[in-house]
């Protein structure tokens, strides 16, 4: 059972020309990075001190059989055999407020206790290779569609222009 989560609140977490950018983390003046804001409009909450998945094993999951991403309605390859998560560990990252946790940080409790309080933003990064932003990440509109059949779908719509593209990523805008 799928459903949609309604377009006015994901344009709230998501403002359509603010939310995601293309950013410089390098600073060699290239893109090599998707910068993605999201706005706490729901509930105060505190990051937890355990991180507990159980017996989930990283290594050995595959996204595609649970979910399908899509950009401008194409489906991007999330399957384990495109996917190398250690590489993910190293590209991931979730800002707060200056502070960047990668996701082995986050589980290992790096950020236990942090307040993410109603109206503070999360900013996603993920690192890309050169090939990689070129293939997806041009300018003008676009729509990032994730669909799983446990999950609403989350259709977040943006635009790309001089503003938002290869900006120099500063992590106290974050």
């Amino acid at each position: 059972m799928s459903f949609k989560i309604p377009p006015f609140l994901i344009k709230k977490i998501f403002p359509p020309k603010k939310a995601v950018s293309t950013v410089d983390t390098t600073g060699d003046g290239k893109a090599d990075s998707i910068q993605i804001k999201a706005l706490n409009v729901m509930a105060p909450f505190t990051v937890p001190e355990n991180i507990d998945l159980g017996d989930f094993d990283i290594n050995d999951f595959d996204l595609s059989e649970y979910a399908e991403i899509l950009l401008d309605g194409d489906p991007m390859d999330i399957s384990k055999e495109n996917i190398n998560f250690n590489v993910i560990r190293d590209r991931f990252k979730i800002y707060h407020k200056g502070d960047g946790y990668t996701l082995d940080e986050l589980f290992g409790g790096k950020a236990a206790g942090k307040i993410i309080a109603m109206g503070d933003t999360l900013t996603i990064l993920l690192k890309l290779d050169e090939k990689e932003m070129n293939k997806f990440i041009t300018e003008g509109s676009h729509t990032l569609t994730i669909e799983a059949e446990n999950i609403p779908t989350l259709e977040i719509s943006f635009e790309l222009s001089k503003k938002n593209m290869n900006i120099k990523f500063d992590p106290n805008n974050t």
